[in-house]
């Protein structure tokens, strides 16, 4: 799966950059001097993304790490080039971080898929777990429709044996559609550590928010 195989560089990128930085709790403000790019540090409290128009709450006890491509800091003038805020990471361990178990929250233009769709995204998605998974141990454990903040979509929950780590995973996936846009919340964790990090996840889910793109804020 493309995107889900881009972000997996862009994990290890983003935990070996940021272990030791902390930051304001509040509006999810970086303690930062103004020449620190975004993906160089960590993010607590509420974070909100005015690049797709949506918000969510990280966990208390947790740090939400950049999701897109690595900025360009510019050393002669201290200024900092981002391309687009897709969203964040959420590590669910101790450091150093397992980047395999983790929480993601991820807005694209769904410009990877050939027919935009919530049907169409759960398909990607499932095709790329038969290509990482062991023979004949995909098994799709859960799947139903789903309300986020009011847009309608699907939920998925997956087990398998991940043939080149040679150990079994849960993963969840969230996927929505709005105004073209394509939002997906994902769990990836180690079969033991599901029902812990399950709970995580529901929290991130219930704390999302879209912005109203006549206001640019979020909707009560």
């Amino acid at each position: 799966m493309g995107k889900m195989a881009a972000l997996a560089c862009l994990i290890v990128v983003s935990f070996l950059q940021s272990a030791s930085t902390q930051q304001q709790g509040e509006g999810g403000s970086p303690r930062t001097t103004d020449q620190q790019c975004p993906d160089t540090h960590g993010w607590t409290g509420k974070y909100e993304n005015f690049s797709y128009g949506f918000s969510i709450v990280i966990p208390e006890g947790y740090e939400g790490f950049w999701n897109s491509a690595r900025c360009v800091n510019d050393k002669k003038d201290g200024s900092c080039v981002c391309m687009s805020d897709h969203g964040r990471i959420i590590p669910l361990s101790s450091e150093p971080y397992e980047p395999e178990r983790h929480i993601e929250v991820y807005a694209s233009h769904g410009a990877e898929l050939d027919d935009p769709s919530v049907v169409e995204g759960v398909a990607h998605w499932l095709k790329y777990l038969e290509e990482r998974s062991a023979k004949h141990t995909l098994s799709v454990r859960e799947q139903a429709q789903i309300i986020l903040d009011g847009v309608r979509g699907q939920r998925v929950v997956v087990r398998y044996y991940d043939k080149q780590l040679q150990k079994w995973f849960v993963e969840e996936l969230i996927e929505v559609f709005k105004n073209g846009d394509e939002f997906t919340l994902y769990l990836r964790t180690p079969r033991d550590s599901y029902k812990h990090d399950k709970s995580i996840f529901e929290g991130v889910m219930a704390s999302f928010a879209f912005r109203s793109a006549e206001t640019n804020e979020v909707k009560e």
